[in-house]
């Protein structure tokens, strides 16, 4: 994966992030709407943090050619 791809991946990601926390009922946090937000920010974190993870090790693989 180029980091071109990697950036819209990680683009999109982080809408998705911020489009489930706005859909959080802070007042009742595990009723059914709120459960499934809570875990579309929690998977969208973990996809940012593989991205990151994915960039940072392009760029070491640019420096070492």
């Amino acid at each position: 994966m180029n980091k071109i791809v990697s950036f819209i991946i990680l683009f999109i990601a982080v809408g998705l992030a911020v489009l489930n926390t706005y859909h959080i009922d802070f007042n009742n946090m595990w009723a059914d709407n709120s459960r499934t937000a809570i875990y579309g920010v929690l998977v969208s974190l973990i996809v940012i943090l593989i991205l990151v993870i994915n960039i940072q090790s392009l760029k070491v693989k640019e420096k070492l050619k």
